[in-house]
């Protein structure tokens, strides 16, 4: 087994728990062995989460665990990005329920996670550090980059091409070969008919640009 923590002590990591744990069931042998949670949180610097310990802020947990891969659960992709580059040096794993459907030929970058009833389809290319959630499905030839978040029940249709940083909300949907640009976020239950600029925000109202 392999030492593994999780940052952020939070919804998101209880999921990551509950996805170790499948992982871990389905295997011959446990894959992982979970160290504990590291959070940033003062309240959080000590004690028990999830039945395991809370292992102090992120830069105690790596100097007390040093040759432990890490998973980072935080659902706001900036901050997601910003604690990478406060753990360098770790190993980063993807985190891919059992119960996901993905193609074998899907290219995966560290540290993404795929969660249950997710569907990744052939030809695809998945970045790092990327939120795959419960029942969305990545059409084919499409392309997901680094530090997005595709929330659940989202449909990307064939050969969408979603930028970094770009949050996708709950159940919205791309037509095929639609672009969406980085650091935009899409409104839960948006279709996307056209490409979205980077840094915009569109929803069923328009399109605003970010300050």
């Amino acid at each position: 087994m392999r030492d593994l923590f999780i940052v952020g002590a939070g919804g998101f990591g209880r999921e990551a728990v509950w996805t170790v744990e499948r992982i871990n069931a389905a295997s011959i042998q446990p894959v992982w062995r979970i160290v504990g949670f590291a959070d940033d949180d003062p309240s959080r610097a000590s004690g028990n989460f999830e039945g395991y310990d809370l292992l102090g802020s992120v830069e105690q947990a790596s100097k007390d665990h040093p040759g432990a891969s890490v998973f980072i659960a935080v659902g706001d992709n900036a901050a997601r990005r910003s604690i990478y580059a406060r753990l360098r040096g770790h190993d980063f794993p993807c985190l891919i329920d059992p119960a996901a459907q993905v193609s074998p030929t899907t290219e995966f970058r560290h540290g993404t996670y795929v969660a249950v009833g997710a569907v990744v389809s052939v030809g695809t290319e998945i970045g790092k550090f990327v939120i795959i959630n419960a029942r969305s499905a990545v059409g084919h030839d499409s392309s997901v980059g680094d530090f997005s978040n595709i929330a659940p029940g989202v449909s990307l249709s064939g050969h969408s091409v979603i930028g970094e940083d770009v949050f996708m909300g709950t159940n919205s949907c791309t037509a095929p070969g639609m672009k969406v640009g980085d650091g935009a976020s899409v409104a839960c239950g948006t279709p996307v008919l056209a490409d979205v600029a980077p840094g915009t925000v569109l929803s069923p109202f328009g399109t605003l640009k970010r300050k």
